[in-house]
């Protein structure tokens, strides 16, 4: 698994609390996409399981380190959804507790990751926390979660928490160079701040395809706001990652609110400032925020209501955006 700079400061304090004999059985890890989290709870997992560590390093070289790499440790529980479902249920947790009650069968640490513990049913969530309460040795929990404050409030409780902190704009800067990214200044930071800081994240989008495919995003939309006829712009939102390009949508509609309060060197989305331009020129501020909130909303629909008409509800909402910019003004 690939390791980055940024994580290094995280993983020698979680580790010092541990050689401290202080590290919390159960850590509750906050980390936005794209900043490496998995490689971070691996490293740790390694170094709780290794035999015979080498301060604050796993050796790699002992039977425990070679079933870690080799993806076979009996010990290393990864808990998430399984294929074609989007909650953890109770059954499973009912069988990992059945599992962790009984001896490691390499005789060192137990390690269970929920990579996504929002995913938790409430009657899976209530499960965990009793084994959460009554951990056996030797047994450490890391719970990941993008939105740990909609996990319930005891389960959080019984958890250390650690926020995984974007790193340096100049880090992340300097990282994405290196990883061969050619685009102007403005452009990777314009990549940075559109995935809030995360360097995965913006790498992915800063490759020429995806970095293409908003440029086009953004030159189809300056030319539907000219005609006035938002509704043919429907192809460029209808697509697979519509709900991205919604993201996009709102960034560029609050960047215009920022440039309408004369805040512009706050504005996401540099390397687009003649579209804010365009955008600020036939809206308000109110007219702004009530369209980024009714994107926001279509946004939330179309990623959490099950068999919801993707094309029809975009359709809706480009007809209620183009009569709020041009007939409620």
């Amino acid at each position: 698994m690939n390791w980055y700079p940024w994580l290094n400061n995280a993983y020698m304090k979680i580790i010092a609390l541990h050689q401290k004999k202080q590290g919390h059985h159960a850590l509750l890890l906050h980390a936005n996409a794209g900043m490496g989290s998995d490689s971070l709870i691996y490293a740790i997992s390694r170094w709780l399981m290794c035999q015979q560590p080498v301060v604050m390093k796993s050796c790699g070289d002992c039977h425990s380190c070679q079933l870690m790499l080799a993806g076979t440790h009996p010990d290393w529980h990864k808990i998430d959804t399984e294929k074609g479902k989007n909650t953890i249920g109770i059954e499973i947790i009912r069988c990992l507790t059945e599992v962790l009650v009984s001896h490691a069968q390499q005789g060192g640490a137990k390690v269970v990751w929920f990579p996504r513990v929002e995913a938790l049913t409430e009657a899976a969530s209530n499960a965990l926390l009793k084994t959460l309460e009554e951990p056996t040795d030797n047994t450490y929990f890391f719970l990941e979660s993008r939105y740990p404050d909609i996990l319930l409030a005891t389960l959080r409780s019984r958890c250390f928490y650690y926020y995984l902190s974007v790193p340096e704009r100049k880090t992340t800067i300097s990282w994405l160079q290196k990883q061969k990214i050619t685009l102007s200044l403005v452009e990777i930071e314009t990549g940075i701040k559109l995935n809030a800081g995360a360097p995965l994240a913006a790498l992915t989008l800063l490759q020429p395809e995806n970095w293409l495919k908003r440029k086009k995003f953004c030159q189809s939309l300056m030319q539907h706001l000219s005609t006035k006829r938002l509704l043919s712009w429907l192809p460029e939102l209808d697509q697979e990652d519509a709900a991205g390009r919604i993201s996009w949508l709102i960034s560029l509609l609050l960047d215009t609110v920022k440039y309408q309060l004369q805040s512009s060197n706050y504005c996401v989305n540099r390397d687009q400032l003649l579209l804010i331009t365009k955008l600020a020129a036939i809206s308000s501020v109110s007219v702004l925020l009530k369209s980024a909130t009714e994107w926001q909303n279509c946004r939330h629909q179309l990623m959490s209501v099950m068999g919801l008409n993707q094309e029809l509800r975009l359709i809706s909402q480009l007809i209620n955006w183009q009569n709020s910019l041009y007939y409620h003004n």
